[in-house]
């Protein structure tokens, strides 16, 4: 059954991974196969429900784009180094192919063999030293001739003898292959010289009465003359005239599209060998194949835009979006089941699901979408929250055996907000949105805390990592937003060359680059709609 892949937004949180998981467990229940994923590294308050439910972290999701595998039609054909050229070009011709990936005797890949290489050898072959110049068998001389053993044991193997034409029996050698017509004297002077092989060109109809003898074989074809020898020389075998030192552009089968296009445009090729890991043929791609592909199918949760998402998205089969944000520039190639509503979390719309479903989830599932929705609205405090969260959390902490709410809400929060031990970098990108306005982008990181003097204290660190974060990413402002949630207060550190943004916004002064910002919590409601106005009105 195909995979369905579930996952939230970039910098998960708490709400983003549970949700995930819950969803996924719902449409498993349904008949699904639905995955869990993640785009991140989980944090702490996250890590703490994970671990005590004994719930593994959900995979790590790194992109959807579409990749060779995911094509709907690749070239499965190859030709052997042991295969002749006739058998080559006969394929090449059906297939209509310009040329064919050539793999060795164990299905490893050797190099590509094109027209252009099969017509330079013509170009070369001297018909006096053909076989000692250029390998094949016998095996492949009978297939190329369309020949006909009519009399002697005809060999098998590696051709190691010479080409005659009857008119030079006097430099034949013991073994040698000699060509033909139909005239008996020829075919008998040819066996009295010691020949291995005589191959008699006979047009339909004419008689022929050879000598018998085991010694040699006598193979008919129906043939002219000059007509068997083109075909003799197509009995080479593709090994032989193999350039294995030309420049050749593969892939390998897991490799992205949207980072091979540009290479086959320009290469000076057009078809491409694509490989397995082991180094054996996949198939092969034309620039043609790369607009059919299967999309990756997905369900995005507590997220819309495609810059919080999943690298790829553009290329993805999106089946249902879950989310509790507003929808900006969103787009899809077919209809897609959204469900949205103004809540505060999206475990709150997840467990809604489960009811329409008439499916209750377990135990397990029911506390992580009640850790959702604690960790989103801030035990309540929220003003994201609504009168909806409160009633589908009482009804989960009932099926998760909760007796305390507020106690077990308290204990989640606390786990994950000690940031004694974590790097800034890590703390300022554990739930950093970017956000653009016009031609600007705005970032702001946000992390709640019962423990704000722990990062008041860190402020130099707060400022050599923000202004490295501007200088790599050209942000025109950052906000870290330090969310005090005992007392529902937020310490905002902002730096950028905007800073009157924020001051416009919250009619506050910036002092040193911080804005204490009371009976602020939420990012969503609270600070985002204020300086989106703010930078409009600039």
């Amino acid at each position: 059954m195909e995979e369905i892949l579930v996952f939230g937004h970039k910098n998960p949180d708490t709400d983003s991974i549970c949700s995930s998981i819950a969803m996924s467990n719902l449409r498993k229940q349904q008949g699904f196969n639905a995955i869990p994923c993640r785009l991140g590294e989980i944090n702490k308050e996250t890590k703490f429900v994970l671990d005590k439910l004994g719930v593994k972290s959900p995979k790590l999701l790194k992109t959807v784009s579409a990749q060779i595998t995911d094509l709907n039609y690749v070239e499965k054909s190859t030709i052997s180094t042991e295969d002749s050229i006739k058998e080559a070009l006969d394929l090449m011709t059906k297939e209509n192919f310009s040329s064919l990936p050539v793999i060795d005797t164990e299905g490893y890949f050797k190099t590509m063999l094109s027209i252009s290489d099969i017509a330079n050898t013509y170009l070369e072959i001297d018909y006096s030293d053909l076989f000692s110049k250029y390998s094949t068998t016998f095996e492949n001389l009978k297939e190329a001739l369309e020949g006909e053993v009519i009399s002697g044991n005809y060999p098998e193997g590696e051709i190691a003898s010479n080409l005659k034409e009857a008119s030079e029996l006097e430099s034949l050698k013991k073994g040698d292959i000699v060509i033909t017509t139909s005239l008996t004297d020829g075919i008998d002077k040819s066996i009295q010289a010691g020949a291995r092989v005589v191959i008699v060109c006979c047009r339909k109809g004419d008689f022929i009465s050879p000598r018998v003898t085991s010694e040699c074989a006598i193979m008919l074809v129906r043939h002219s003359f000059f007509k068997a020898i083109s075909l003799i020389s197509q009995s080479i075998s593709v090994g032989g005239i193999l350039n294995t030192n030309k420049v050749l552009f593969n892939f390998n089968k897991e490799d992205f599209l949207n980072e091979i296009r540009g290479i086959m445009k320009d290469a000076n090729q057009t078809n491409f060998p694509v490989l397995e890991d082991d180094g054996k043929v996949y198939g092969t791609i034309r620039t043609k194949h790369l607009i059919d592909f299967h999309r990756k199918k997905v369900i995005m949760v507590d997220h819309n835009e495609f810059s919080q998402s999943v690298e790829g998205i553009q290329d993805a089969h999106i089946l249902e979006v879950v989310d509790h944000h507003k929808f900006a520039n969103f787009q899809t190639n077919e209809a897609t089941k959204i469900r949205t509503e103004p809540v505060g979390c999206t475990s709150t719309i997840v467990y809604g699901l489960y009811k329409e479903a008439k499916i209750e989830p377990d135990e397990k599932t029911a506390l992580l979408m009640l850790s959702a929705i604690l960790s989103d609205t801030l035990l309540f405090k929220s003003p994201t929250c609504t009168s909806r969260d409160v009633e589908v959390a009482k009804e989960l902490a009932k099926l998760a055996k909760v007796d305390n709410i507020s106690e077990y809400g308290m204990e989640m929060l606390v786990a994950g907000t000690s940031m004694a031990k974590s790097s800034m970098k890590e703390i300022i990108n554990q739930d950093k949105k970017i956000f653009p306005i016009g031609d600007m982008e705005i970032a702001v990181a946000q992390i709640n805390t019962v423990q704000i003097g722990e990062l008041v204290a860190r402020k130099e660190e707060i400022a050599k990592e923000i202004e490295h974060e501007i200088g790599k990413y050209g942000y025109s402002l950052f906000l870290f937003v330090v969310t005090d949630i005992i007392n529902s207060n937020s310490l905002v550190f902002t730096y950028g060359k905007e800073i009157e943004i924020v001051e416009n916004a919250f009619k506050k002064e910036v002092v040193n680059n911080e804005i204490l910002l009371e009976n602020v919590v939420s990012r969503k409601k609270q600070i985002i709609p204020f300086l989106m106005t703010a930078a409009q009105n600039m």
